[in-house]
């Protein structure tokens, strides 16, 4: 789908699936939302578990993912009680009604540039869709409800998620439409469909919440209507649809060996925050980044830093991440064989080994923009794909000299990571997404996806163990020293200009990269 119309979220795609295909006619009782990496063991057995459901009602079926807590990744969804609310793990397979998705694309085209979203960001494809149809989509039976009609919400109900909590009935629930979760969908091929309900990586708090408002509980099949006794607790359900590794998206027949020392790691950091979190990245992942540079708005030798020659705004650092690509490709000039540069923040944790493993199959001679790819207004003209700076975002050499070349800031505190993208978007360079990085803390994810594929960054250390993160999900040893480090010139450096003959400028800018206002700062 994102090959065919450049949109990795269902809920973009929907417009140009209606009007591009045939897959949304009438006659259309079932689909199947597949990702390159969900695998159909059987289809004999998928359509045998079909025949025991109804094509007609407004459902969709999947392995159910929860939250542990609120996130930002999730827009703080369901903030007073989050752990009852289930979205599908992509990954594994999602089962539409054809009445379902008729229903959601027809509200999706109608309401086109005005759709009832929480969130002009797309973060996380299988939460939002969850929530928007929770938000705007009921079952289509007869309810005592003035606002429902047509199996639509109307925008004058109070039926906002964010109002369910754990003092809300049944009632309500009855006229909504959430995830049914399906044993025979599972997070993997080696594990049971009813793993991530007894997982000892799911925080005991999450279920033991749901438990006490037993009427918010979506349970699972098994647990309230098995249709055949293949579906009963007593005989557990085979996986007929399961997530599988991703095995990187690089061209894999023409793989090249990749170490720590063909990555030049670009880390921002500032004055503030030197004692705090530089020390952590020393004990942790710089062991295996023998290329790093600290750039910060002043130059401090007993690190060492280099300043960027800017000082330090409170958001945005769309300036001072320029200024650093700037200095770092003239840095990289003077070194042999570097291939990549990954531009990190100062509290971002790494798996050195991982990301090179990640990039051996991706052809560093050419244009290649990696990272955790996130969305801005895709539902919109104006709209396009980034990747969040929290998670790193990595950059081949021939693209670095490209951005040094032809990008620039609207403002010195616009949205880096936001305005990098929309310029690699205008330059028609791709945002590559890679699972593995993370622009989260590891609570902040399901377990399932966690392990599904080896974790290769996490941000943010608050109310966290940055060791222990480093060490049980990024599998590093910990050290209390690690290599010196040369940072070449200790003396305040003064950044290449950022306006001049070739810099691209940026007209028609999407709404609200101007400034601050629209910057999603995790």
């Amino acid at each position: 789908m994102h090959e065919l119309f450049n949109y990795w979220t269902l809920l973009d795609a929907l417009p140009h699936l209606r009007s591009q295909t045939r897959l949304l006619n009438a006659n259309t009782d079932w689909i199947i939302w597949c990702q390159h990496n969900t695998h159909v063991s059987s289809l004999r057995a998928l359509l045998e578990q079909l025949s025991h459901r109804d094509a007609h009602e407004l459902a969709y079926y999947g392995h159910a993912l929860y939250d542990a807590e609120a996130t930002i990744v999730h827009h703080f969804a369901h903030y007073k009680n989050p752990t009852w609310f289930p979205y599908p793990m992509l990954s594994a397979g999602v089962i539409f009604t054809g009445a379902l998705l008729r229903s959601l694309a027809e509200l999706v085209a109608v309401n086109a540039l005005n759709a009832t979203r929480n969130s002009e960001f797309a973060i996380d494809a299988a939460h939002e869709l969850a929530r928007f149809i929770f938000d705007n989509l009921a079952p289509s039976v007869p309810n005592d409800d003035d606002d429902v009609d047509d199996g639509r919400r109307n925008s004058k109900g109070n039926s906002n998620s964010d109002s369910i909590d754990k003092d809300d009935d049944k009632v309500l629930l009855q006229r909504k439409i959430i995830l049914k979760s399906a044993a025979f969908i599972c997070p993997s091929a080696s594990l049971s469909p009813t793993w991530s309900h007894a997982s000892s990586e799911t925080p005991p708090g999450a279920r033991k919440a749901t438990a006490k408002g037993a009427s918010n509980v979506p349970k699972t099949e098994t647990e309230t209507e098995p249709e055949s006794e293949s579906e009963s607790e007593s005989k557990p359900v085979s996986c007929v649809l399961h997530a599988k590794p991703e095995m990187g998206t690089g061209n894999t027949e023409h793989c090249v060996h990749t170490t720590g020392t063909h990555i030049y790691f670009a880390i921002k950091t500032c004055a503030k925050f030197h004692k705090e979190r530089i020390p952590i990245i020393e004990r942790t992942w710089a062991v295996d980044a023998k290329q790093r540079k600290y750039y910060s708005d002043v130059a401090d030798a007993d690190i060492p830093t280099i300043s960027t020659g800017l000082p330090n705004v409170p958001t945005g650092h769309c300036a001072k991440t320029l200024a650093i690509l700037q200095l770092s490709l003239k840095d990289i000039r003077q070194l042999t064989d570097i291939r990549w540069l990954m531009l990190v923040d100062d509290d971002t944790l790494l798996s050195v080994p991982r990301l090179s493993a990640l990039l051996s199959c991706y052809n560093h001679t050419e244009h290649i923009y990696l990272g955790e790819r996130y969305g801005y207004r895709l539902y919109a003209p104006d709209g396009f794909n980034y990747h969040t700076g929290g998670a790193g975002i990595v950059l081949s050499v021939p693209l670095l000299r490209l951005i040094v070349e032809h990008c620039s800031c609207p403002a010195a505190s616009a949205p880096d990571d936001m305005i990098l993208g929309y310029c690699l978007q205008a330059l028609g360079v791709p945002a590559l997404h890679a699972s593995g990085l993370h622009q989260a803390r590891p609570q902040d994810y399901a377990p399932e996806l966690l392990h599904l594929n080896a974790p290769v960054s996490f941000h943010k250390y608050w109310q966290t163990r940055p060791e222990h993160t480093y060490k049980r999900w990024l599998g590093g040893a910990l050290g209390n020293a690690s290599a010196r480090h040369v940072a070449g010139k200790d003396q305040p450096a003064t950044p290449m200009q950022l306006t001049g003959h070739g810099l691209l400028q940026l007209a028609n800018m999407a709404t609200g990269l101007d400034g601050t206002t629209k910057h999603l700062d995790l």
